[in-house]
């Protein structure tokens, strides 16, 4: 995650792939651990280092998480930056204009890139019922931003992801539906160093959202529960178009949400990005 601050730096850190800029994460806490799965996971713990630059205890207050679908409840601290050679896209920077951005939101709310939300190795994207993923491994560009209030609390997740082709993402869609149709109904061990969680799934959160063509949409509203039978309900939205993936993660799904380009429920939300997707060039998708 990038500074919390409303301020933006004018100019991109150097190599970024896409603009706008967003300045670089705070340096994240000693020892080792995994990007939880709201990004990773929505893991209070990835939110208390986002928090540092709000110059707040992010980890007191925070109620959602940032990542991909994972749930707020206690998780390990969020990795430092992945020493591993990252792939390269040369569509990578079409993401930027996917994922939700500062004029989206109100003047109060800030969005920042979440810590590692701009590598691919050593971050995780699936991770619905602590699944294994292998389309993981056909990644090729990520980007990843959170919205959140002064006081630390996330109001949404966006992660933008490219894949290696078409099949591949296929591959990512049909692994969510097979995980989610299998999920039992026991505790699942990471396989990415996340918690171990209990995950129901609600009834489909979509089934009266209107859809754009050529954007196929996974959703899923689902209840976690930790070791120490705590649940966190979340609602994922995965939006698919040709190699592209806009996953959308709602921490706190029930009620009005925090307007993003005017809209303030789930299925309007969904709409504004789905069209943004679909927005893309065919090159870039294909």
């Amino acid at each position: 995650m990038t500074d919390w601050t409303d301020e933006m730096e004018e100019t991109a850190p150097p190599g970024s792939p896409w603009w706008p800029p967003v300045p670089p994460p705070p340096a994240p806490p000693a020892g080792p651990s995994r990007p939880p799965f709201w990004r990773r996971g929505w893991v209070v713990a990835v939110m208390a280092s986002i928090v540092g630059a709000f110059a707040v205890g992010f980890g007191l207050t925070a109620t959602g998480a940032v990542g991909s679908s994972r749930p707020a409840a206690q998780a390990a601290p969020f990795p430092g930056p992945s020493t591993l050679p990252q792939p390269t896209d040369p569509y990578a920077r079409v993401l930027p204009g996917l994922v939700v951005r500062q004029a989206d939101v109100d003047p109060a709310l800030s969005v920042t890139l979440i810590p590692g939300g701009e590598q691919v190795n050593g971050q995780t994207t699936l991770d619905l019922c602590n699944g294994r993923y292998p389309s993981e491994s056909a990644r090729t560009a990520r980007l990843q931003v959170a919205v959140a209030d002064a006081q630390g609390t996330v109001a949404l997740s966006t992660e933008a992801v490219l894949y290696r082709n078409v099949a591949s993402a296929d591959q990512a869609q049909s692994e969510l539906r097979t995980t989610v149709a299998h999920c039992p109904a026991t505790p699942v061990v990471s396989p990415v160093g996340e918690a171990t969680v209990t995950t129901r799934f609600n009834p489909s959160p979509d089934s009266s959202w209107p859809q754009v063509a050529g954007v196929q949409r996974l959703a899923y509203d689902f209840t976690t529960t930790d070791a120490n039978g705590q649940p966190q309900r979340n609602v994922a939205v995965y939006l698919f178009r040709g190699r592209a993936l806009l996953g959308l993660y709602f921490p706190a799904p029930e009620g009005p949400q925090a307007a993003i380009a005017g809209q303030t429920t789930l299925a309007g939300i969904v709409d504004v990005f789905a069209h943004r997707l679909m927005g893309l060039s065919a090159d870039a998708v294909r």
